[in-house]
C-alpha cells in the first residue's frame, strides 16, 4: 500500500506522455485558416477527405475527423504533415509550415475530433 501513490503517479505520467492529444498553446482559428489554405484542397474544408482534389488522388485523402486519424499521437501527425506519406499524394510541408504554425494546425486538427 505504501507504493500506491507512486504507482498512480507513474500511470498518470504514462497517460500524459502517450496521449494522442498533447497539443497545447495553439490558436484554433489560426490553425483553421492555415488548414483551409494548405490542406483543404484535398482534405476538404472540414477535414473529411472530400476536398476538390480528392477525386484525383489515389489513395484518397484521409478523413481527419475519423477515429483512426484522431487516435494518432501528435508526433505521428507531425511526421505525416512535415514529411509526407510515400506512395500517396500527401506531400511534405516541412518547408511551408513553421513550428508555431504547426502548433496552431495541430490544435485545429484536434478540434475536429467527433
Amino acid at each position: 500500500m505504501r507504493n500506491f501513490p507512486m504507482v498512480v503517479l507513474g500511470l498518470a505520467l504514462i497517460m500524459v506522455m502517450t496521449s494522442p492529444a498533447l497539443a497545447g498553446g495553439g490558436d484554433v482559428e489560426k490553425g483553421q485558416t492555415l488548414f483551409r489554405k494548405t490542406c483543404g484542397h484535398c482534405h476538404g474544408l472540414n477535414g473529411k477527405g472530400d476536398g476538390a482534389m480528392a477525386g484525383y488522388t489515389n489513395p484518397p485523402p484521409a478523413n481527419l475527423t475519423s477515429q483512426k486519424t484522431q487516435s494518432k499521437s501528435d508526433h505521428e501527425l507531425k511526421d505525416v504533415i512535415m514529411n509526407g506519406r510515400p506512395g500517396t499524394s500527401m506531400i511534405s510541408f516541412k518547408d511551408a509550415i513553421a513550428e508555431e504554425q504547426f502548433n496552431d494546425l495541430l490544435t485545429y486538427l484536434r478540434s475536429l475530433k467527433p
